[in-house]
């Protein structure tokens, strides 16, 4: 009843949340300069790619540290870990292969022709219903090797090319194809685990022949959650690089039709592949502090946490309490009505006096502690890296990521893109 209360009050703040970004004010520094967000925006990329590869071992353990030692160890995870296989008690074998949320043992979509079709396996994550035979219990990533990322951030890769394809720009169209073409093609990935809203988006394009543009679907309970913010924030650091490089000048000063791109084209991306107008806010609201992560200056003599102004006004338009530093890192699931206070308290705790060992040990404490970890460290990793720079990410970081040659090219790609470094044609905002 208490979540329900809350989702309540969060959908009548949303209506408000976005009227004005968290990062407006005199944010303008005459020293700060493009290779400055240049630098920020590969930290933040590498950070979404390690925090999700570093929590993927122990992904939804409930059971807290002491679970987590049970399968890696008295120091738990302490870098990057290939996952175990057996996970007892996972919800992976729970869960619908053909659908949203838990396992449906009648014919949910009725087709004939379809009956022995499966979503898992056979349409996506090929070769991978084996591991969601109810009779087993299986790791949510139990395929993955060391340091290897989850489907989510690997269609976080599909996006970054995406705009790469289309001049530094998020264009939903090329996209969700690109999203269809990627996730239909065998070996595209060695993920065990697709989430709720890909599973329903499929089911509605094979079993209910759907244009895939009215496939992104909604089951109530699983799509309004944290993973959801993943592409977003990839749109958000894209489209503030764009907008601060299309405005002519070094300035951190954007014009309120720039702040308001980024809002729209970070609640665009989180369309293609959900229906959740909830999502669609949240996102906008989590742009502007991806987009502040990224711009805000670092104070000289590192006093204080330039961040927390840009946190609090986060959690205050999202019905929230002020996120607090002092917390000990909380478990949380997925919902984003539990993931997102704990969230904002990290990002609080961490961005304070943070550096590149202060990065890593941020992403390592946060895939040990468990639950919805594994999204939450991506979010974690963008805002955390945003604020770091690429000269400071210790080497482990990086070197430890499984794909991390083909990573660093996909990145260089991706900040040229955006920065519009390639002398394409330059698109306004009003174009969006």
């Amino acid at each position: 009843m208490a979540t329900k209360r809350w989702k309540s009050l969060f959908r009548v703040l949303l209506v408000t949340a976005v009227a004005t970004p968290i990062f407006s004010g005199a944010m303008s520094i005459s020293s700060t300069s493009a290779q400055m967000i240049e630098s920020r925006l590969r930290s933040a990329l590498w950070g979404m790619f390690s925090g999700d590869a570093l929590a993927s071992p122990t992904h939804w353990y409930y059971g807290g540290f002491p679970q987590i030692q049970s399968d890696y160890g008295r120091a738990g995870i302490t870098g990057y870990t290939r996952p175990v296989t057996n996970l007892p008690g996972s919800i992976l074998n729970k869960s619908d292969p053909n659908g949203g949320g838990r396992r449906s043992f009648s014919l949910k979509f009725g087709n004939k022709s379809d009956e022995n079709l499966t979503i898992i396996g056979d349409v996506i994550n090929h070769g991978k219903l084996k591991y969601w035979d109810p009779k087993k219990s299986i790791h949510y990533h139990a395929t993955l090797q060391q340091g290897e990322n989850t489907l989510e951030m690997q269609i976080a890769r599909v996006l970054m090319k995406s705009i790469v394809a289309n001049n530094g720009r998020f264009d939903e169209d090329h996209f969700r194809k690109a999203f269809v073409d990627f996730m239909t093609t065998e070996g595209s990935h060695n993920d065990t685990y697709a989430s709720t809203c890909h599973r329903m988006f499929f089911a509605n394009m094979i079993f209910h022949k759907k244009d895939p543009k009215d496939c992104p679907d909604n089951d109530g309970h699983n799509v309004d959650a944290i993973d959801g913010l993943i592409l977003p924030s990839i749109t958000a650091l894209a489209e503030t690089a764009r907008q601060l490089s299309l405005s002519g000048n070094t300035s951190l000063d954007m014009s309120e039709e720039s702040k308001g791109a980024i809002q729209k084209a970070s609640a665009r991306t989180a369309a293609v592949t959900r229906s959740s107008d909830m999502l669609g806010t949240v996102s906008e609201v989590w742009a502007n502090l991806v987009s502040a992560a990224l711009i805000t200056p670092i104070r000289e003599g590192g006093v204080g946490n330039e961040m927390e102004q840009p946190l609090r006004e986060v959690a205050q338009r999202l019905g929230l309490g002020n996120p607090q530093s002092n917390k000990k890192d909380q478990m949380s699931a997925c919902y984003l009505s539990q993931s997102l206070p704990p969230t904002l308290d990290m990002l609080c705790k961490y961005t304070k006096q943070i550096d590149g060992d202060g990065l890593w040990k941020a992403l390592i404490a946060n895939a040990n502690i468990g639950g919805e970890n594994v999204h939450r460290g991506a979010v974690l990793g963008a805002i955390l890296g945003a604020r770091v720079g690429d000269e400071q990410v210790p080497k482990v970081l990086k070197s430890g990521l499984h794909d991390r040659e083909l990573l660093e090219e996909e990145i260089d790609l991706f900040v040229n893109a955006v920065m519009q470094k390639n002398g394409d044609k330059k698109t306004t905002s009003k174009e969006l």
